[in-house]
């Protein structure tokens, strides 16, 4: 039976940060008008964004066979390697950015680094986020998002172990 649910929750995972990604794609794309980042380097983040998202919502929604024949997993055996490195992934983008809340106030990171290693402050870009609102909103955002990189990359190594 948990063998059973292993293939719907990761989609179901797959999906939600694949979604999530893509809709924060959109908020950097809107953000060119701001001057925050020069044009190329937001949309640049924003391609790496809907890349990485669309990728996931199409691993979600495709039938099992089609993974399996494009991956070359034999019928019915599922490989966890994607499942596993969404969760690694999304564990260590949603701590990583907390350390920045704790940083000393005397360092200030370029917006560059920022958005890198925090997509969803795009959404606070003009208010400090408290602490509560860091951890229940933005780090699982971040974490979303670095979830369906983590999938995409995890997609990508069970190919390449299968070739």
């Amino acid at each position: 039976m948990a063998t059973r649910l292993i293939g719907p929750l990761s989609r179901l995972a797959f999906l939600v940060c694949g979604i999530i990604s893509v809709m924060l794609s959109n908020i950097y794309r809107s953000l060119q008008g701001l001057r925050v980042l020069p044009n190329s380097e937001l949309r640049f983040f924003s391609t790496v964004l809907t890349v990485a998202g669309a990728f996931s919502v199409v691993i979600a929604v495709l039938p099992n066979s089609w993974v399996e024949k494009a991956c070359k997993i034999e019928p019915g055996k599922l490989s966890s390697v994607p499942i596993k490195m969404l969760g690694g992934f999304a564990v260590f983008s949603y701590l990583l950015p907390a350390g920045f809340y704790f940083a000393p106030h005397s360092w200030h990171p370029s917006p560059q680094l920022a958005f890198s290693v925090c997509p969803a402050c795009a959404l606070t870009i003009t208010v400090d986020p408290s602490l509560v609102t860091f951890l229940l909103l933005l780090a699982p955002l971040n974490a979303a998002v670095y979830g369906s990189l983590g999938a995409a990359v995890g997609y990508v190594l069970v190919i390449l172990r299968k070739r």
